[in-house]
Formats: structure tokens, C-alpha cells, sequence
């Protein structure tokens, strides 16, 4: 393993650690901030323009 890679992974580590010890209450305000976040993406003009053509089933 490179060093590298064992930085990512600690750092992946020590992130997991850190969101297991917040409270209900923060984790939920990091989930509306996810869904805002998401609900932001959705709409961009960027995203709608670069959606692949969807076809119509008859």
C-alpha cells in the first residue's frame, strides 16, 4: 500500500469516527443539507442540460 493510500484510508477512518460521535440533531442538519444540496443539483440549468434524452414508451 502507498503512503498515499493510507492516508486516504485513515482520513476515511478518522471522518467515520468523527460522524458516529455527533448527536441525532447534528446528523439531521447534515442530512438537510445533503437533500438541500441534491435539490440544488437537480435544478441547475447545467444538470438539465446534460440529462440524457429520455423515450417515450407508447
Amino acid at each position: 500500500m502507498t503512503e498515499q493510500l493510507g492516508d486516504i484510508i485513515g482520513s476515511k477512518q478518522a471522518e467515520r469516527s468523527r460522524l458516529a460521535q455527533l448527536t441525532i440533531d447534528e446528523k439531521v442538519v447534515l442530512l438537510e443539507r445533503l437533500r438541500d444540496r441534491s435539490l440544488a443539483i437537480r435544478e441547475s440549468t447545467f444538470h438539465r442540460q446534460n440529462e440524457p434524452v429520455r423515450e417515450k414508451k407508447v
